[in-house]
């Protein structure tokens, strides 16, 4: 009579478990960095490529307008509604997409009240993907959120002399041919904990412009600072002629009080209004 072989199954140990367990958990430990830094890297050229588009689009319009600037949205949120960079007052306060009507329900419709649409209709340039999951940006106007919620760039208030309009038709707005350098700082990512958690806070973004530093001379300006949205060390910047830099936080704290003057009369390269001698 033939016999049955049974066949015999060998399990995992405890102690053999625990050291793939070990294994998965050391190799999870140096896989995580790495890839949180290809995602931040990843983050941080979406938002060059905007900063790009950005300039392409400045010098497409510049060449169409006979070489003036956009205007810079220099408004306080509240100005006459002059056709800015980014948006045109409407009623009286900024087209908000996110939080106001009639824009909630036609959300297009506020990035199109602004003279760059029409070179750039993505709406998705205009946003860095990490500052859009800040709070000033998630809450709305009514609870501390930010008054712009169009972009994540501001511009240079020096395209208008860092003066606020007398009306819609009387405003500063400079030609390109007007300043000193093309390598002139244009737009850059803003730091809206450059004096301390939460300050200058949704202010940075009250319209699209800001100044790089606090003039004690004119008393306007505060903390606007470079963000450091995917690097401690600073943010992006966008000079006239397109090209984008990396800006240190600590270069950019040099140039903005104007130490170190650069061009005629005093001005740097963010101190460059062509309004003014002395670039502010």
């Amino acid at each position: 009579m033939e016999r049955l072989r049974v066949a015999s199954t060998r399990a995992f140990t405890l102690i053999e478990l625990l050291v793939v367990i070990a294994i998965i958990g050391i190799l999870a430990a140096l896989l995580l960095p790495v890839l949180a830094s290809v995602k931040a890297k990843g983050q941080r050229m979406v938002c060059v490529t905007n900063l790009k588009q950005m300039g392409l689009s400045s010098q497409m319009y510049a060449g169409d307008n006979r070489d003036y600037l956009a205007w810079c949205n220099w408004d306080g949120g509240a100005g006459p509604a002059i056709p800015g960079w980014l948006y045109t007052v409407t009623g009286g306060t900024i087209p908000n997409p996110y939080d106001s009507l009639p824009w909630k329900n036609n959300p297009t419709s506020a990035w199109q009240t602004g003279v760059w649409y029409n070179y750039m209709p993505n709406q998705n340039s205009y946003y860095c993907p990490v500052d859009i999951k800040s709070k000033t940006f998630t809450e709305p106007v009514a609870f501390g959120g930010r008054a712009d919620k169009l972009s994540s760039y501001i511009m240079n208030g020096a395209v208008c002399g860092f003066d606020f309009p007398t009306s819609a038709t009387i405003y500063n707005d400079a030609k390109m041919s007007d300043v000193w350098s093309t390598s002139c700082y244009l737009m850059w990512e803003p730091d809206e904990n450059f004096t301390g958690p939460g300050n200058p806070g949704a202010h940075t973004f009250n319209d699209g412009a800001n100044c790089p530093a606090y003039d004690p001379l004119k008393g306007y300006g505060g903390g606007e600072g470079v963000g450091p949205l995917h690097s401690k060390r600073g943010g992006n910047a966008l000079a006239l002629d397109g090209h984008v830099v990396f800006y240190t936080a600590q270069q950019f704290a040099i140039d903005a009080p104007s130490v170190l003057p650069t061009g005629p009369g005093g001005k740097t390269y963010l101190w460059w209004s062509p309004f003014s001698p002395s670039g502010r």
